[in-house]
């Protein structure tokens, strides 16, 4: 069985992630929902960008996520992903 999960990584650091989800529309959703949160962190906490800049990285980043299935930007230190994790029942069920 699979999941998923979105992350929002600026350098190594974590800023914001989702849920984890069995359906892969239902992280994207969570990201849409969650705009505002991720906007307001990194408006926050960024050295890299002025405020106004935020808003139009994260569509960027949304875009490609939905067509590329990741974004990355050398400019900014930015990376927006969603990553496929194995959901095991059992270690014997791994190992197989």
């Amino acid at each position: 069985m699979k999941c998923y999960t979105a992350s929002f990584n600026v350098g190594n650091v974590e800023v914001w992630s989702s849920e984890l989800y069995l359906d892969k529309n239902s992280v994207s959703l969570e990201i849409e929902n969650s705009k505002e949160n991720i906007i307001e962190f990194l408006d926050d906490n960024s050295v890299f960008l002025e405020k106004g800049e935020t808003a139009e990285l994260l569509e960027n980043a949304i875009s490609d996520l939905k067509k590329y299935g990741t974004y990355k930007s050398k400019d900014n230190n930015f990376d927006f992903f969603i990553l496929e994790k194995i959901i095991w029942k059992n270690y014997e069920q791994k190992n197989k």
